[in-house]
């Protein structure tokens, strides 16, 4: 007899409690494949065109980021900031330099134009970093903007969203955009070798202002929280011995403080994770996602049920490129029935994708994902 219809909210909170809904939450990333068919990623957009979506709304952080971000213009109180724009042919450069009570630090950025992709996304690409020395660390602090005791842009996602799924403020690590671009992401792995001090300097600095955001939007009532970690992902080239060593100390903080908050705590790595999950699910996490197959990822969905399924909800796996945009209608129903006969029993499952919807993806293989995901999702 089928169980009675849940609400989205109700559906996700049951899985997440490891518990079976009336049927699997349903609830890919879109965004890309938004702005590609309707010029619009909005939520109430979102809501319009995916009446079978169950939302896990991600929300953006407090404070701009300006040490990845590519604006003209800056309002910092004590720091002259000249930034220089020039056309490069198949993107622009935008040279930056900013200078402070503590001295001048400076950067300079490729950015691709709308249209052109780096990669799967349209990344700006620096070719030389903020921090050059642990000297350049005083400096950047000034151009680090405030972060506010509370934060609460979350709230008005939360009164549209209804009972159709649960907002989640995003808290990007250390890394993600923060470290990661201040220093670079190779300059750092040498760093780690060659001058802890710095590596160490420039990762605590991020790591207590990610931490700070996350207790900001806590504050103001939070109930989940988004942690965005793919910069700390094997896939960006650190080791096992590294990610248990620096990053999972990091992740059992965040998770802790939401925790201490009653908070449930959703990690993004859309990388590799055959080596790294176990850790992952060791420092507490409550949801992980992507959970990529091969052969963009290394994820054996049959082995983390059986290893962490248990602590952990399993979020995502259907493969955007290989499945969903190249793939058959046939290929796709085949992959989500078999994510379904592995993942589904006892709860802890929330199908999605290995990441957002492409840009020329077939609108008959989404068809066969929402119709094969409603079939074989329901419980009975």
């Amino acid at each position: 007899m089928p169980r009675a219809e849940m609400t989205s909210r109700e559906r996700i909170l049951a899985a997440i409690r490891h518990e079976e809904p009336d049927r699997v939450p349903i609830s890919p990333r879109v965004g890309a494949w938004m702005v590609a068919e309707y010029g619009d990623t909005s939520l109430a957009k979102q809501m319009e065109v995916l009446p079978l979506m169950d939302f896990m709304f991600i929300t953006g952080e407090p404070a701009a980021n300006y040490v990845y971000g590519t604006q003209t213009e800056y309002d910092l109180p004590d720091v002259d900031a000249e930034v220089t724009r020039r056309d490069a042919g198949d993107c622009y450069i935008l040279e930056r330099t900013f200078r402070t009570p503590a001295g001048s630090i400076s950067d300079i950025t490729r950015v691709p134009p709308p249209g052109r992709e780096y990669g799967v996304s349209p990344n700006p690409v620096k070719s030389e970093h903020l921090v050059k020395s642990l000297d350049d660390l005083p400096a950047l602090e000034y151009i680090l903007l405030p972060i506010p005791a509370s934060y609460d842009a979350h709230r008005p996602y939360e009164e549209m969203l209804g009972d159709r799924g649960i907002v989640m403020p995003c808290i990007r690590s250390a890394l993600d955009h923060n470290a990661g671009d201040a220093r670079g992401m190779e300059n750092l792995m040498v760093d780690y070798y060659t001058d802890r001090a710095l590596f160490d300097g420039v990762m605590d600095l991020f790591h207590q202002r990610s931490l700070a955001k996350a207790k900001a939007c806590l504050e103001a009532g939070a109930g989940f929280i988004f942690g965005s970690w793919y910069y700390n992902s094997l896939s960006s080239g650190w080791s096992p011995a590294i990610f248990e060593e620096v990053f999972v100390p990091q992740i059992r903080e965040h998770v802790a403080l939401a925790h201490s908050y009653g908070a449930i705590y959703d990690y993004y790595d859309d990388g590799v994770l055959a080596k790294s999950m176990g850790l992952i699910a060791s420092a507490g996490v409550d949801v992980l996602e992507t959970c990529t197959p091969p052969p963009v990822g290394d994820f054996d969905l049959a082995e983390a049920k059986r290893t962490i399924g248990d602590r952990v909800t399993l979020k995502g796996y259907v493969d955007l490129l290989y499945v969903l945009k190249h793939g058959t209608p046939e290929l796709v129903e085949r992959t989500v029935r078999e994510a379904m006969e592995i993942a589904k029993p006892g709860g802890g499952f929330i199908i999605g994708s290995s990441d957002s919807f492409r840009e020329g993806t077939p609108r008959e293989n989404l068809d066969a994902y929402w119709r094969a995901c409603v079939e074989y999702g329901r419980y009975d």
